[in-house]
């Protein structure tokens, strides 16, 4: 529960810059900036992340690479509009605030965990640093957990003004994150509501949808859509159906823009027909294309009016026809192909390819260290290993992360059977493409001759082809 809220809390959190005083956040379509990572006494190899989010078009840009060594790291992020990039490597965890043409430099260094930052945005990322936006610990699940939150957000907001009392931060960005603050709180309890309490309508209830200036904001946009219709609460789980998603956002376009402003309810409009295209670009063939497209096509026939702004329409129209090309440009893994092969690394450092499996039954299991569903059905993947192990099935779980250290952690946590392969290099890439993976876990299932029997298997369904093709020769 305290890992999701977390990444809730992260995932709908977007802000502001320093020490000029004409500073005005806004967005802009196709803008970006620069970012230089200086890692210094590196004595063992280490894994760096940071990721941050953008509501328009709807992502997440996650970066994960190897330290191996005293190097600088060279970056042209896309960006358009200000965003805070969560970055964390070892015992290391800071903030890095982004804004659209002014390069950011990080000074990392592991002799005293220490980081120092040169930039536009200096002052920003030190007071983030020291007071994050989002609430890392775990309240209860009872309504004084509400109670909780607005006190511990107050107390983020008096060291904010204090902050800016002191010179140390500029209005404008006062100013920002004060918004942000309050989106967030409301956000973080709506989890609780929702996840805790199973009853949204406690903060429906009490939180009016009101306008933001900094309308394009992470935390704006995900306030909004808690405004849906109390029956999606229950629905929008994995595996959401096509109807159900579209009706969900839907009713978030007809509840914003029958209460706001023609300038929210355009961005906020084109921000959820972009959300869509993600759910479109996880069709795995061209049926199952055709049936989500049917319902972005009605989406953008009867919203497309409200977007003012026709740069945001055309992005999401062009980015429509890029989708389907893609599909059709790419190599669909059916039964009968012969399975990509591999050659990755185990948790001795030992080279493995799919070779070594011959005459095996192979289940690939593609996760990484940040999927807590992935690590949750632990206990369902060692029982197939106990159970069909010595008729000749091999479970080969694959981090698609080059993070050895975490990865080998999961396993002696979790008691993880099978082999265990990490992807170093370009591999991840490599396999996301030959394997068409959109999303994990993602389970391929190979014969004895290395021969694709279903590539994307429900987890519910694993065992069942197990039995169907563990005696097949």
């Amino acid at each position: 529960m305290k890992k999701q809220l977390l990444l809730i809390a992260t995932a709908l959190f977007a802000v502001g810059c320093t020490q000029k005083s004409d500073y005005e956040c806004r967005f802009t379509l196709n803008g970006e900036t620069h970012l230089t990572l200086n890692f210094t006494n590196v004595n063992t190899p280490k894994t760096f992340n940071f990721f941050y989010n953008q509501s328009f078009p709807l992502d997440q840009h996650r970066y994960t690479f190897r330290v191996e060594s005293d190097t600088t790291f060279e970056y042209t992020l896309p960006l358009n509009h200000p965003a805070e990039a969560i970055c964390y490597c070892d015992n290391i965890e800071f903030n890095m605030f982004l804004v659209q043409n002014e390069p950011l430099t990080a000074n990392v260094n592991f002799a005293n965990s220490e980081v120092t930052f040169e930039g536009f945005t200096k002052q920003i990322c030190d007071h983030l640093t020291n007071n994050p936006t989002w609430l890392s610990e775990d309240f209860e699940n009872d309504e004084s957990c509400f109670a909780k939150i607005d006190s511990r957000y107050a107390d983020k907001q008096k060291s904010l003004d204090s902050a800016y009392s002191a010179g140390l931060l500029p209005k404008w960005f006062r100013d920002y994150q004060t918004e942000n603050l309050s989106f967030n709180k409301v956000v973080l309890k709506q989890s609780y509501a929702q996840f805790g309490l199973n009853n949204i309508d406690i903060l429906r209830k009490n939180e009016p949808i009101r306008e933001s200036k900094y309308y394009w904001t992470d935390s704006y946009i995900n306030f909004l859509c808690m405004f849906s219709a109390p029956r999606f609460d229950t629905l929008l789980g994995h595996g959401v159906s096509n109807e159900v998603f579209y009706e969900y956002v839907q009713d978030n376009i007809n509840t914003v823009k029958s209460n706001l402003s023609e300038e929210i309810t355009s961005y906020f409009t084109a921000s959820r027909l972009s959300n869509y295209l993600i759910f479109l670009q996880k069709a795995h063939n061209q049926s199952e294309y055709n049936e989500k497209n049917k319902y972005l096509n009605r989406l953008i026939e009867a919203n497309s009016s409200l977007i003012k702004d026709t740069a945001l329409l055309n992005y999401v129209t062009t980015e429509q026809a890029n989708t389907y090309n893609e599909l059709l440009a790419k190599k669909m893994l059916k039964k009968g192909d012969k399975a990509p092969n591999f050659y990755l690394k185990n948790l001795d450092n030992e080279s493995v390819s799919l070779s070594n499996f011959a005459d095996k039954l192979v289940l690939l299991n593609f996760w990484n260290t940040h999927c807590e569903g992935c690590i949750a059905r632990t206990p369902q993947k060692n029982a197939l290993v106990e159970k069909y192990g010595k008729q000749g099935f091999e479970l080969v779980n694959i981090c698609l992360e080059d993070a050895p250290e975490a990865c080998q952690q999961i396993v002696k946590d979790n008691n993880a059977l099978g082999s265990h392969l990490i992807c170093k290099g370009k591999w991840a890439q490599n396999l996301l493409d030959s394997y068409w993976i959109t999303g994990v876990a993602h389970y391929t299932l190979i014969d004895r001759n290395g021969l694709i029997i279903k590539n994307r298997i429900e987890s519910d369904s694993i065992e069942y082809y197990i039995k169907k093709y563990i005696s097949v020769k």
